[in-house]
């Protein structure tokens, strides 16, 4: 896994001029990608098979949880909803609302499993399944392209470069060319993005309703 260095460009913070991890976010795999994944590992089912379940259970899981119903895989861990609120109501008002009124939005959250041997949340999933690497030095800057808002692109200069460029060496900087893109550049973002799919700094993977 790459990791990125982002430097904290905020004067008001406590940690500015500092810089902080993120995940070196790759394209997202579609899920026929990911059907033919699993068959590669060894699979005893054709990939037909396999995209037919998966695809079974993005129909299914969704209906679950939108009846309240958390729906356990493990050893991965739990799929469960959640209320984004709209506004409070005093008690004068609950004759006069519906549960329309007072929820914004529903999202599905995702919950790791937590027991024994089989933990994969947090530092357990780092020990157990991450090799890490630095891959790139990220810099957002704004550039104005005759738009009403000027865009957000992110610099990304391989960790090993950087290093020269400002040590003169390249110790402890990996390869950097196992994590995404090879060389420099500009990669195209949001304020937070990261450049690729499912990029930015600590994207919250556990929210997949509607991205809020």
């Amino acid at each position: 896994m790459g990791i990125n260095l982002r430097k904290n460009k905020n004067a008001q913070n406590a940690g500015f001029g500092k810089y902080y991890p993120e995940v070196d976010v790759k394209s997202t795999l579609s899920l026929k990608g990911f059907a033919k994944h699993l068959v590669d590992h060894g699979s005893t089912y054709k990939q037909d098979v396999v995209e037919g379940v998966l695809k079974k259970i993005t129909e299914c899981l969704p209906e679950l949880v939108s009846q309240g119903v958390p729906v356990q895989l493990e050893p991965l861990g739990t799929f469960y909803p959640t209320a984004k609120s709209a506004k409070g109501v005093a008690l004068s008002e609950m004759p006069n609302i519906t549960p329309d009124d007072v929820v914004k939005g529903i999202h599905i959250r995702f919950l790791p499993y937590s027991v024994s041997d089989e933990d994969i949340t947090s530092r357990r999933f780092k020990e157990d399944f991450c090799t890490l690497e630095f891959a790139y030095i990220v810099e957002a800057r704004k550039v104005n392209t005759g738009g009403a808002k000027p865009r957000t692109v992110q610099d990304k200069t391989p960790f090993a470069t950087f290093m020269v460029d400002n040590f003169g060496t390249s110790e402890n900087g990996g390869n950097g060319g196992n994590s995404g893109n090879t060389g420099g550049g500009t990669q195209s973002g949001g304020d937070n993005g990261g450049g690729n799919t499912g990029g930015g700094s600590d994207p919250d993977y556990g929210d997949i309703g509607d991205g809020n």
